[in-house]
């Protein structure tokens, strides 16, 4: 809006309430434009300036002299007025980032129970997150977005060895890229988020809004995840994928086109590996391979592309779709080597990079047979993660936000949700490791009839006494494993594939859950939540929000409580119980060898005792504004 002050040429005097028609009676009159509008910033010049434009508008102050020196000194006010509008504008518009605080108070216990029935707890872990975010909008189309977090236990993290000081928490896989604003660690302040978003309400002229984006976008806390973290949705695929990723998206609004609802389809791109070498590598400048170039001896680019497609959405009914592929995922090798004696009898692996680093050949103590071959124990020096193939996801999602106009308040907060989603591995088989399964040809027999079988194979010269295997630490029976290592190493060495099988393997998932007002205390919500996961279920969940691990990757059952109450419109405190009940071992694992479901019988006869059971009861406090 334009105000006026009006100088007179022709006449000495100020005419303070004029009508429009006393105003044309002024002879050579004539306007100055004064741009009045400010910013509503609550600082004492804004509030100076809207003053003076409040007063300009209400009055329409009509300001005529013929002396050119109060014109001059009037014209100079002015267009210093002016100056302190345009500075104020540019402050609060546009050159300041915008910040929020989102601090919580966590304390959980947790308890897991192993195939054997081992327990191990903890009954007190305090920590704390922060979360601090920032927005900057340059203009109306062009927006930026961070988020930093901290997210650390109370106190700090005693050592694990007693000689090498290293700390107990931050160390090893858990400062994976993907979840480090997820775990316990330490007290250092970490990018979550950082990206811009480009938003456009026309696509060359169409009636296609849409947007993209680039940066460390969100990928956790996302839809119906959301629900129990009392969180509006970071991104529309929770199910599947909930942890952090680099990469690109472009969203294209269609509702305006197709008439329905809410619909749009999102293209996603992410990277969550980078293959480079260091700037500063070992090779001291000879023969050297360049800064940040590929490096052919380790794990290659992680990426991932998909898209999202919302049907239908009107706000209570809502319906999102998801698929992805993540090409060349990482997994850790099982066991590589030839297989060698040991002095305690047992089969170790010479030169061994994987998990397993000795093999321990198990016979029945009530009749003598050979029953397997177990690992005997697991490598923690020479295990690496290697690329093992590509894997596939999909899901669809659906809620409903509120039951029922006409049915009261209490039927408009009820929530109901329901996902079912497809995971499917392409293993590469690049990687050769020793067959474990080379032993089951002797499964069943006694020492002297493998004897005899290896006599025929190999042409050795075992003894096929029996009273000769009496003594296991006799000279037939060292012979015998000498023998029996021998075969082994002569079998074929087996592709390690993924997730224990060099095929593709399928798993499924389904998810259901309810949330509604609480009945016994105001401004409060009640939760349940049901997931169960088949045996080569694998989605990316690794940064979900719980101590004793994803839930939504269980392959098995998990059931969740939660009560969630806001105080005030800032201050929330909620108390949240999880349960999982693992079938098959591989639930938290990445997507080799690691990651081999395994029943908890099986598991046993392996040599291995997982975990069978978790809990977690958490209570926090949380601060928002």
């Amino acid at each position: 809006m334009k105000k006026y002050i009006a100088i007179s040429i022709a006449t000495a005097f100020v005419v303070t309430h004029a009508s429009a028609t006393d105003w044309n009676a002024i002879p050579n009159a004539k306007t100055y434009p004064l741009d009045a509008t400010v910013s509503a910033a609550k600082t004492s010049t804004q509030k100076a300036v809207k003053k003076v434009a409040v007063q300009a508008a209400a009055k329409k102050v009509m300001v005529a002299s013929t002396d050119s020196a109060k014109i001059k000194k009037l014209e100079k006010q002015l267009k210093k007025l002016k100056k302190q509008v345009s500075k104020i504008k540019a402050h609060d518009s546009h050159d300041n980032i915008k910040w929020s605080v989102d601090f919580r108070t966590s304390h959980d216990t947790i308890k897991y129970t192993s195939a054997s029935g081992r327990e191990m707890k903890n009954d007190s872990i305090f920590s704390n997150r922060l979360w601090l975010d920032m927005a900057y909008a340059a203009s109306p189309s062009m927006i930026f977005k961070g988020r930093l977090s901290y997210n650390k236990a109370y106190g700090a993290a005693p050592s694990n060895y007693s000689n090498g000081g290293f700390p107990q928490r931050g160390f090893g896989y858990d400062k994976f890229d993907w979840v480090l604003n997820e775990n316990l660690s330490d007290n250092e302040l970490r990018v979550r988020e950082a990206y811009w978003l480009y938003m456009s309400d026309s696509l060359l002229g169409t009636d296609i809004d849409w947007t993209a984006s680039f940066g460390r976008r969100p990928s956790t806390n996302g839809f119906l995840v959301n629900l129990r973290d009392d969180d509006k949705p970071k991104s529309p695929m929770g199910h599947v994928i909930n942890m952090e990723f680099d990469g690109a998206s472009f969203k294209f609004g269609l509702d305006r086109v197709t008439g329905v609802t809410g619909m749009y389809w999102k293209a996603c791109l992410g990277r969550g590996l980078s293959n480079a070498r260091s700037r500063f590598n070992f090779d001291g400048g000879f023969a050297s391979e360049g800064d940040y170039a590929s490096d052919k001896t380790t794990l290659k680019d992680v990426n991932l592309a998909g898209f999202i497609f919302v049907p239908y959405d009107d706000g209570q009914y809502k319906m999102v779709t998801t698929a992805y592929r993540g090409f060349d995922v990482p997994g850790f090798l099982m066991a590589n080597g030839n297989v060698v004696g040991n002095a305690d009898g047992t089969m170790g692996l010479s030169g061994a990079t994987g998990m397993v680093s000795s093999i321990k050949p198990v016979f029945n103590p009530q009749n003598g047979q050979f029953m397997g071959a177990q690992a005997g124990s697991f490598n923690s020096q020479g295990v690496r993660l290697e690329t093992t193939g590509d894997m596939d996801g999909a899901a669809v999602s659906f809620l409903i936000n509120g039951i029922g106009e006409d049915l009261g308040d209490f039927a408009d907060g009820v929530k109901l949700f329901a996902s079912y989603g497809v995971t499917v591995t392409h293993p590469n088989n690049e990687h050769q490791g020793f067959n474990l399964q080379a032993f089951n040809g002797f499964v069943g027999k006694t020492p002297w009839e493998i004897a005899g079988g290896l006599n025929q194979m190999m042409g050795t010269a075992l003894s096929t006494s029996p009273a000769d295997y009496q003594d296991p630490q006799g000279a037939a029976s060292q012979a015998l494993g000498g023998a029996m290592i021998q075969a082994a190493n002569a079998a074929p060495k087996i592709s390690e594939g993924m997730l224990g099988s060099n095929d593709d393997k399928t798993g499924i998932s389904y998810w259901v859950g309810a949330q509604w007002p609480c009945l016994l205390t105001d401004d409060a919500v009640v939760g349940v939540e049901y997931n169960h996961g088949s045996k080569y279920w694998r989605p990316f969940t690794y940064g979900e929000d719980t101590l004793i691990g994803s839930k939504l990757a269980t392959r098995g059952d998990a059931i969740e409580v939660y009560w969630t109450k806001h105080l005030s419109e800032a201050f929330s405190i909620q108390a949240r119980y999880t349960k999982i009940n693992y079938d098959y071992t591989g639930s938290q694992g990445f997507f080799g060898q690691g990651g081999t479901p395994m029943s908890m019988e099986e598991a046993k006869q392996f040599g291995l005792d997982p975990i069978e059971e978790a809990q977690d009861i958490r209570v926090y406090a949380r601060y928002r504004f």
